[in-house]
């Protein structure tokens, strides 16, 4: 068979799992109608409406033919040719396109689903008439019955019962239309229930009809259901449904027939039953325990009466579920003669799909799925009178407020001046600055005309930063540091650059500098598009890797990466926090892969109100912190590390840590834990998290046993967000289990592989390229999965030591015990092709007396019990802490260049092993122990000795490469 199928709606949820089993069929091609001005405009929106199915996304343009047409309009809005070529050339139609809008206006719900239904039929009885059509696949509802109760044979098609809604009456009206031309074609009807997620993902795009009250009874806002518990819900999830049009719209016995795509009646559940299963989820999956709602049985001419007894919120929330009665409250059953025959019963196990579309929906927030980017996500929130959003500033000690409209105005304006600037689509733009609204103004209005931003790290030195603008081929250049501003003078690179520091230009500058207000002002009546000219795969952003193993690297983000990992990161908060309001304060600089998104894209996934604020000085984090009192934290160790040195330094705290075990010790702990978060601007957080570099895992035990738990989180530059532990499943000294639809494994030399919808679509570099294998992206880092599917790591695969006896030792969990010594502010571990481990370790003060080298030494044995032989460290350096970005030294997020730090201290190193002499300034030199006897038990003395050592390094976690 090689048929041509015409398909309406198919950038609907429905139409788009209709198509998508169509096109499994490698005889079948499509024709798309599509509303757009032109095709390029109506592929894009096909594809963005297909995105989350990348094998239909790469048949537009092959075998799916994308014509722009109305349903609505006359000859579907088509050109004379191309609607001849549609009649001389479609073999099948599926017609899926409605408007569904149960109270809307009567005559606007005809438009689509009588008008658009008639003018369909034209081009049906045009096919049919020039080469026969094999088949019209009209898509009606079960709802055409009305308000018939009891028995709804398939074949039974009346208005005589009337009509529960608009939509029930449009629907009955354009289906008998269809009726009335089985006489002149072969004709299949189908009326599907009322449709909800796919029965194993639970995925949807809209949560319509019986989302709205079960939203509303999950937040505890539903305590009147106007229906009996006994009637039935009529569900029928959409992989059924979608599965049986596409199936039966070829099958020759399906002509002339109807077919109600509903479950069984026996296997619908009842209203009663299927609360209390929901109120169960709820208890084990949220934490909550929704009341039981109060059953109403109420007949349409009540509702009235009980909306007068009603007022505000509760009287619109009932009008609401009241026009939803045709869905939760069945008093009949649909027969299904005709769909057995064919596709034989579908008896519904109603609690395992219940279970997959609740899941989602949460995960989902109930917030309808669209075809948006992430900016245009932005842009349409703050013109949202729902949720409201509101912006702070924190400057100078003090609170600059913003609501959501100025800011959305700005981003609008933003885009416009950019676009005057001749920044076209594709065009990289690069961004540098604090954390402030401006900063996110413009990452949103680069993204709205389909340029792609360059987020740099304002830290990094001039030389840096210029090298990167001329690998990315930046257009214009965007600073919001004062510091970097007064050094534009060091850039080679000439391009246009624009200021959004505040406060005037400093003096004397260089080279031309556009001002703030010289930007806006360019920007000023510019038309935007409400659409960026972008598919979900073009690329959105580049963001650079630090650098910690050679040149920065430009790694490519597309738009459905942002879009997914915005998504997943919004449903990370529990269910109570994220629908009362979000509260989320944006310190890491906002170049940051995570924190960019933290702040950027993921709060407007939220379902409730949100408060942002960006702190501009990142040193007034713990003047802030108290002020803001956030509901998710997300930092890097080092912030838990001082608020732990607090902690220790305060008189309560050094009572709690000499307190023994026992009653004392839990009661003056939930003191010190209340005390602690208060004054750390913590109470409030639901979620604390911490990724970017390891964590010490005692200082989470110790944090985890005075009552506050902190959720590892891994990721990298080419995956931002991998694994995290949940809230109650938090497994310490793991980095948590895989995000939803990510995939984890562990190659034969330990490498840890991920696969998933996060990993970036390449480098920007084609001389570069993403490691992959098969699929698989290769992070670099070495781990294992544990039993409960939890993420160990272990080391940086290239950081690997080897020593000259063979011994295999992974630097970063030696430097995790070395950086929790108090006095430590850094530590590097050495030892690659010698017979032992030393450290250099760099000092918080800038002396280290008798006392603290004592302290230190104390610290190291402690270390090294810890550790297993190979891994202990026989000699270590104190050294004043110089380390710095402007010397090479650290990463701009403060990682240790490893090769360069080492080569700075090449002298130190080697005064450790063989004595000589150091140039540098270095505080102490230290051994641990006698170094004849630990050389001695060291070396191997039979190939016997070794493979023992291999096995117990495997034991711990280490791999032999």
């Amino acid at each position: 068979m090689n048929a041509t199928v015409l398909l309406t709606g198919a950038t609907g949820f429905l139409g788009t799992e209709v198509a998508r089993r169509v096109l499994a069929n490698d005889d079948c091609n499509l024709v798309v109608l599509v509303r757009a001005a032109d095709v390029p405009e109506a592929e894009r929106r096909l594809s963005r409406a297909w995105w989350k199915r990348p094998e239909m996304m790469e048949s537009i343009g092959g075998r799916v033919r994308v014509v722009c047409g109305d349903v609505a309009e006359p000859k579907l809005g088509l050109d004379d040719s191309t609607y001849s070529d549609l009649a001389h050339t479609i073999t099948h139609i599926i017609h899926c396109a409605a408007e569904l809008r149960l109270d809307g206006p009567l005559d606007e719900l005809r438009r689509v689903n009588v008008g658009g239904t008639a003018n369909v039929l034209e081009l049906a009885r045009a096919a049919h008439g020039d080469h026969g059509l094999s088949r019209f696949a009209h898509v009606s509802t079960a709802y055409v019955a009305g308000r018939r109760t009891g028995e709804v044979p398939e074949e039974a098609l009346s208005a005589e019962w009337g009509f529960k809604s608009s939509y029930e009456a449009s629907k009955y009206e354009g289906e008998s239309l269809v009726q009335a031309a089985k006489a002149e074609m072969p004709v299949s009807v189908f009326r599907p229930g009322m449709v909800v997620g796919d029965s194993q993902t639970g995925e949807i795009k809209t949560f319509n009809t019986i989302y709205y009250p079960l939203r509303l009874y999950l937040t505890g806002h539903l305590r009147i259901l106007p229906c009996s518990s006994s009637n039935r819900v009529n569900i029928v999830p959409v992989d059924y449904v979608a599965g049986a049009i596409a199936r039966l719209t070829f099958v020759p016995e399906a002509a002339g027939r109807n077919f109600h795509l509903t479950a069984s009646a026996a296997s619908l559940p009842k209203a009663g039953e299927f609360i209390e299963y929901v109120r169960d989820w709820a208890k084990q999956h949220l934490g909550a325990s929704p009341h039981r709602p109060v059953f109403v049985p109420i007949v349409p001419e009540q509702t009235q009466d009980m909306l007068e007894v009603l007022g505000g919120k509760g009287r619109s929330r009932l009008k609401t579920i009241a026009s939803l009665l045709p869905y939760f409250s069945e008093d009949r059953e649909f027969l299904r003669e005709n769909t057995d025959r064919l596709l034989g019963g579908y008896d519904m196990n109603w609690r395992e799909v219940m279970s997959a579309v609740l899941g989602y929906a949460v995960q989902m927030g109930f917030m309808h799925g669209s075809e948006r980017t992430v900016h245009e996500q932005v842009v349409a929130r703050l013109g949202s009178k729902n949720r409201p959003v509101n912006y702070h500033d924190v400057v100078d000690g003090g609170v600059v407020d913003r609501s959501g409209a100025e800011v959305r105005q700005e981003i609008l304006v933003a885009a416009g001046a950019l676009e005057r600037m001749s920044v076209q689509p594709g065009d990289r733009v690069a961004l540098v600055g604090l954390n402030s609204t401006r900063y996110l103004a413009l990452d949103v209005a680069i993204g709205l005309i389909g340029a792609i931003s360059v987020p740099l790290y304002y830290t990094s030195p001039p030389a840096d930063i210029d090298g990167i603008l001329h690998t990315s081929g930046a257009r214009v250049l965007l600073v919001g540091a004062p510091k970097l501003l007064e050094r534009i003078g060091e850039f080679a690179r000439e391009l246009p650059v624009i200021s959004f520091c505040r406060g005037p230009l400093p003096e004397g500058l260089p080279r031309e500098v556009m001002t703030w207000e010289e930007f806006l002002n360019l920007g000023f009546g510019a038309r935007v598009p409400g659409q960026a000219p972008v598919t979900m795969v073009d690329t959105a952003s580049l963001r650079y890797t630090s650098g910690t193993t050679g040149r920065p690297r430009g790694v490519a983000f597309n738009h459905a990466n942002l879009r997914w990992m915005a998504e997943a990161v919004a449903a990370l908060p529990s269910w109570k926090v994220r629908n009362r309001g979000i509260k989320y304060l944006s310190f890491l600089p906002m170049n940051h892969v995570v924190e960019g998104i933290l702040a950027n894209y993921s709060p407007y996934y939220a379902p409730a109100p949100l408060d942002i604020y960006f702190l501009e000085e990142f040193r007034d984090l713990q003047r802030a912190l108290p002020l803001v009192r956030p509901n998710v934290l997300f930092s890097v160790p080092r912030f838990y590390e001082k608020v732990w040195d607090g902690l220790r330094q305060s008189a309560i705290g050094r009572r709690y840590l000499a307190a023994e075990q026992g009653v004392a010790r839990s009661v003056l702990g939930r003191l010190v834990r209340f005390a602690l978060l208060k004054r750390a601007g913590l109470d409030k957080c639901d979620q604390l998290i911490t990724g970017s570099a390891p964590a010490s895992e005692s200082l989470l035990w110790d944090f985890h046993e005075l009552g506050i738990e902190i959720h590892n989180a891994y990721g990298l530059t080419e995956a931002p967000l991998v694994t995290i532990n949940r809230l109650g499943a938090n497994r310490i000294g793991t980095t948590g289990e895989p995000l939803p639809e990510t995939e984890l494994a562990i190659a034969k030399d330990g490498e840890v592989l991920v696969r998933g919808p996060q990993v970036a679509a390449g480098h920007f570099d084609a001389s570069t390229e993403v490691p992959s294998r098969d699929g698989w992206l290769l992070t670099g880092d070495l781990g294992r999965i544990t039993g409960d599917g939890s993420l160990v790591l272990e080391g940086r695969k290239k950081e690997l030591i080897v020593t000259s006896y063979g011994k295999n030792v992974l630097p970063a969990k030696v430097e995790v015990l070395l950086r929790e010594i108090p006095g430590v502010a850094e530590a590097m571990l050495a030892g690659d092709g010698r017979p032992y481990c030393v450290a250099l370790m760099w000092m918080r003060k800038p002396n280290a007396d008798e006392r603290t080298v004592s302290a230190i030494r104390q610290g190291v044995q402690e270390a090294n019990s810890r550790l297993a032989h190979p891994e202990q460290i026989k000699k270590w350096a104190l050294l004043p802490n110089t380390l710095s970005v402007e010397n090479g030294d650290l990463t701009p997020n403060l990682k240790l260049k490893r090769r360069a730090v080492a080569e700075r201290y090449a002298d130190v190193l080697s005064a450790l092993y063989d004595g000589t002499g150091v140039t540098g300034t270095v505080l102490h030199m230290d051994e641990s122990g006698d170094m004849e006897s630990w050389l001695n038990s060291s070396a191997p003395d039979s190939a016997g000795e070794s493979d023992r050592v291999f096995v117990a390094g495997r034991t711990a976690g280490m791999v032999r490469l």
